[in-house]
């Protein structure tokens, strides 16, 4: 092996079998820069075929350690067994490396400049670090690798922008993944169905892939958390179907891909809380539908959208809550349809935005508590079409211009500063008009809390409203009900109507008696112009006095008019104490 091994090769040889670390930088930092590794000299250049050799010879099983060596040629160890670390810090190689199907102990290529790395099915009983600097500028493939400690590309640069920067496809981890401190892909990253022990850190991360996806992870497993806080992303992230044992934390981060979803993650499920806060940008849809979280934390948020759904949550599960509080700012539709949040929906303080669509989408959302407070009234329609809530708490200042309440059931409303004329104009706002339902679960609202006025006079509208919109030509008979029973709900202001009619008859009859009023027979009976009036206003009780004397001339006509009156109280009264006045 020594026979024709430069000085250079002469001493990684002699200081491998001493388990040392061969040095060749000159310490000169831009000379020393790997990144112009093309251009270093003789004296720094290691064939790679000498690499391959020492890493595969058996006689001496200490490592391989070399900083700041150009590495020639190509260095193809595919189905090799490495019996010692390969530990390369600084280097720069000419050629791919290919370490598909090989066995090694552990590697680290800390700094590394290479065109491409070939680790298809490779197994690594220890660490398998990339890192702080380590750069490929073609495709890393990681697909069916099992790492037994740690990945790490944590300050790594991939680039193979439009391609697959790194494919890790059912990837298998027994401890943590480091894609973080500045790690940045030119190019799609792939980790399908990858099965991680540990957690899977993107902190600070850069993933660069225009109109494309930047990230694929989905059917990924994770045992314990996700952690991308900062991670910047031009391209979607694909999260459909993964597994995290932990929490999924996004806080900062900025995702973009225009006219698409910037992360999608249908099916997705995470045991502990989910985190798209405190600074988290979207800047394209973001889809959880069907997916299973502990906690969905929306924070200071902002989602923009506005062609389609900001968020979408369709049959959504949450086991605890959904926090959109602290200026929570949505450009697009929120939809939470079906969903199913265990303990509260918390939109306190949220901006909401979607003009001339749905800006909320609550629609058959099951939830124990919405706190529909936001910052200002949402710009587009609110949906909460048969959503089951539990307390429904809002604010009459902040109520959307339209909102859709058929089928919505609450329990309880928490709003002391709302009257119920202000309810009453809340249930105008539905943009398909009149229906029954909303009438109906806001009287018992009131109901149940003790409220009967209040729950009567929702009930007296309903009836009002209802044959406002289905009869609109019988607005006179409307306001006849109106003011005569109430539809049914009062019909004691019939007694106030027939006290007051009798007042006014008693006096004009009187005033007609006697020139006005003809006897019908002699002797006739006494007049009496109370009990002449009661007579003629209730038509289904005979005193006689109607009778027994006939008016004429002006009072003929009062007759006539008080007559009719009694009928249509004494048919209004009929109609409320039968109930056919309350039907929806």
């Amino acid at each position: 092996m020594l026979d024709d091994l430069t000085a250079a090769e002469q001493r990684v040889v002699h200081a491998t079998a001493r388990g040392q670390t061969v040095d060749l930088r000159v310490g000169d930092v831009a000379v020393d820069e790997p990144r112009r590794g093309a251009s270093w000299s003789q004296e720094r250049t290691i064939r790679a075929g000498l690499v391959a050799r020492l890493l595969t010879d058996t006689e001496v099983r200490s490592p391989v350690r070399l900083t700041g060596a150009r590495i020639a040629g190509l260095l193809g160890l595919e189905g090799a067994t490495l019996v010692r670390w390969l530990v390369l810090a600084d280097c720069w190689l000419d050629e791919p490396v290919v370490l598909s199907h090989a066995t090694a102990p552990l590697i680290r290529m800390t700094g590394c400049h290479l065109p491409s790395l070939d680790a298809e099915n490779l197994c690594v009983h220890a660490d398998l670090a990339l890192d702080h600097g380590f750069t490929a500028h073609g495709e890393v493939k990681l697909a069916r690798a099992r790492v037994g400690g740690v990945l790490s590309l944590a300050g790594a640069r991939l680039d193979n922008l439009g391609a697959t920067a790194l494919d890790a496809g059912r990837l298998s981890v027994d401890h943590h993944v480091h894609l973080d401190a500045g790690f940045t892909a030119l190019g799609e990253v792939r980790l399908t169905g990858a099965h991680i022990s540990g957690d899977f850190v993107l902190t600070d991360a850069q993933l660069i892939n225009p109109g494309n996806r930047a990230l694929t992870v989905g059917q990924l497993r994770v045992a314990q958390s996700v952690t991308a806080d900062g991670l910047r992303a031009e391209g979607g992230i694909h999260l459909a179907g993964a597994q995290i044992g932990g929490s999924l934390t996004l806080t900062g981060a900025s995702l973009t891909r225009a006219h698409d979803w910037a992360l999608s993650a249908s099916g997705l499920q995470v045991a502990q809380e989910t985190q798209l806060s405190h600074g988290f940008t979207a800047r394209g849809g973001i889809d959880l539908r069907g997916a299973h979280l502990g906690t969905l934390t929306l924070d200071g948020a902002e989602l923009y959208n506005p062609d389609g759904s900001a968020l979408e949550g369709g049959w959504l599960t949450v086991d605890r809550q959904i926090s959109g509080r602290q200026g929570l700012t949505v450009r697009g539709e929120f939809s939470l349809y079906g969903a199913h949040i265990g303990t509260r929906v918390d939109l306190r303080d949220a901006i909401l935005t979607n003009p001339g669509s749905i800006a909320l989408d609550f629609e058959r959302l099951t939830t124990p508590a919405l706190y529909l407070l936001p910052r200002r009234s949402p710009d587009g329609l609110v949906d909460l079409s048969h959503a089951k809530v539990g307390t429904l708490h809002d604010d009459s200042a902040t109520w959307p211009a339209q909102i859709d309440l058929r089928g919505l059931t609450y329990a309880v409303l928490i709003n002391e500063h709302a009257s119920v004329r202000q309810r009453l104009k809340w249930l105008e706002r539905q943009p398909a008009g009149y229906s029954p339902q909303p009438y109906d679960q806001l009287a018992t609202g009131y109901r149940q809390v003790g409220q009967e006025d209040a729950a009567r006079l929702v009930a007296i509208h309903k009836q009002r409203r209802r044959r406002r919109t289905l009869n609109p030509a019988g607005k006179l008979l409307n306001w006849l009900l109106y003011l005569t029973v109430g539809y049914g709900y009062r019909t004691w202001l019939a007694a106030l109507w027939l006290l007051a009619l009798l007042a006014l008859g008693a006096a004009i009859f009187d005033h007609a008696y006697p020139s006005h009023m003809t006897a019908m027979s002699k002797p006739a009976p006494d007049f009496h112009a109370v009990i002449y009036t009661f007579d003629v206003l209730v038509p289904i009780i005979d005193l006689g006095q109607q009778k027994a004397w006939v008016a004429t001339g002006s009072a003929l006509y009062w007759s006539w008019l008080f007559s009719g009156a009694g009928w249509v109280l004494t048919t209004a009264v009929a109609a409320g104490l039968s109930g056919v006045l309350k039907r929806n």
